[in-house]
């Protein structure tokens, strides 16, 4: 009983660091492809556009700072020619985009 008293407190301190932070990634990488399809259905007028295009910058910059975030928690196991495991920082590969 205890476990799970501890384990129901665990979860909702939880939920409240996650409110208080603000939406997740996936929220906000869902809130920018609806402004994309919004502003790619033309629809929106040059005001309405406008913000959209200044709330989608901003939603941007979040998840690429959220992912700047977990790539510098990613780390990889690798094997030494030992045969023991040996933690080393993950290093992203760059991409074409990037060079």
């Amino acid at each position: 009983m205890a476990k799970k008293k501890a384990a129901k407190q665990d979860l909702s301190a939880e939920a409240q660091r996650a409110k208080a932070e603000g939406p997740t990634f996936e929220a906000r990488l869902e809130r920018v492809e609806e402004i994309v399809e919004r502003l790619e259905s033309g629809e929106a007028g040059l005001d309405e556009s406008l913000r959209l295009y200044a709330e989608g910058a901003e939603l941007i910059k979040a998840c690429r700072a959220t992912l700047a975030e977990a790539e510098k928690r990613i780390s990889k196991l690798s094997e030494t020619a030992g045969g023991e495991l040996k933690q080393e920082p993950f290093e992203p590969e760059e991409s074409e985009a990037e060079q």
